[in-house]
């Protein structure tokens, strides 16, 4: 009897979590789940060119200690200035994402590989997207390290 008690229970907390995160989910209008797979996928697989056309052509991205690159070529050229400082792998994990009108944004986590596996940063990122006549862009995004800066601690 206490072992049925304690299933139903465990039943009801995995069918409340299930309720609680459907409207998070239905929130989400720009389909950033699936870009954020994209865009993991594009990255290690040196598709640079995919990942420039998911930007809308003003878009923008700003890493930490670098100057912001806007517009497709820069951007373009931010993705490649990565991959040539060896940061050849991303792993991206989506943890918030939401539509408003044509305005979305997301938040996530990140985690940065060199060629041979060995972990160089981790940390967080946020991106927001815009309805660009029906498709979902993304407008600018940043991120920064949950990484000490070399030199302090």
């Amino acid at each position: 009897m206490f072992v049925k008690r304690i299933m139903i229970f465990v039943w009801m907390l995995m069918l409340a979590a299930v309720l609680t995160a459907i409207p998070a989910m239905a929130a989400d209008k720009s389909g950033m789940a699936e870009k954020v797979a994209t865009w993991e996928k594009e990255y290690n697989s040196d598709n640079l060119n995919a990942i420039v056309g998911m930007y809308a052509t003003d878009g923008c991205r700003m890493p930490p200690n670098q100057e912001k690159a806007c517009g497709s070529d820069a951007i373009a050229a931010a993705l490649k200035g990565g991959k040539d400082q060896g940061v050849t792998k991303v792993k991206l994990a989506l943890t918030t994402a939401e539509t408003s009108g044509d305005l979305g944004y997301a938040l996530g986590t990140y985690e940065i590989m060199s060629a041979d596996g060995s972990h160089v940063d981790h940390g967080k990122w946020m991106n927001v997207s815009k309805n660009v006549k029906g498709k979902w862009m993304i407008q600018d995004d940043i991120w920064n390290s949950d990484m000490p800066m070399p030199g302090m601690k």
